[in-house]
């Protein structure tokens, strides 16, 4: 279970929220207002203040490095680190047989990063964040706009590969969107930032 005891990060503050396995968590708030500063500050990639524990152990008892392989951050806009695709990662034959749920060509994984198109490129920094919950290092995937560049038949693909990895139990989905019709299908909590605070909405 992730814990969020208190987080501040830039006068926006969250306290007595959690995440656990198989939930799927819509964050929403106005535009301008900090969802991908909350975001990145729950994957330690910003300074900020406060308190998180994940599965007990506190966030500043663990390295950095150690709390991103289980806390990811996916922003709409991709890193990418090495020039070809492949080399992001480990299992080929484990690729080959994802990228067809994705709809995207076997031709990809040998395809230069820097001719993707930025639907593709969300999608493979998907299913490069997949394969490490595969692996047992990802339990928390924070997802910003991690579909925006897509159509709504290729939003639903995604969302049917992530719901398989919910069911069984492999993982946690906090994501921004700004879909109102992708947050009612895929999401089954949401919390909100609203006057710099982040909170659950009830029903």
């Amino acid at each position: 279970m992730l814990m969020i005891e208190n987080l501040e990060v830039k006068g926006i503050s969250a306290q007595g929220l959690c995440l656990q396995a198989g939930d799927c968590v819509s964050l929403t708030a106005a535009s301008g207002m900090g969802k991908s500063l909350f975001l990145k500050a729950l994957a330690d990639l910003l300074p900020n203040q406060g308190r998180l524990v994940l599965d007990g152990c506190e966030r500043n008892d663990m390295a950095a490095p150690d709390w991103r392989r289980q806390v990811t951050f996916v922003g709409a806009k991709p890193a990418w680190w090495e020039d070809r695709v492949l080399d992001h990662f480990t299992d080929l034959d484990w690729l080959r047989d994802i990228l067809p749920l994705f709809d995207l060509d076997e031709k990809l994984i040998d395809a230069p990063v820097a001719r993707l198109s930025t639907g593709e490129s969300q999608r493979l920094a998907l299913i490069r964040a997949l394969e490490d919950v595969t692996e047992g290092r990802v339990r928390y995937l924070l997802l910003d706009e991690p579909t925006a560049a897509l159509d709504q038949a290729r939003q639903i693909m995604v969302e049917e590969v992530l719901s398989s990895y919910l069911k069984a139990g492999l993982v946690a989905v906090l994501f921004v969107s700004h879909d109102e019709r992708q947050v009612d299908r895929f999401a089954k909590r949401q919390w909100q930032i609203y006057n710099r605070r982040v909170s659950e909405v009830r029903s």
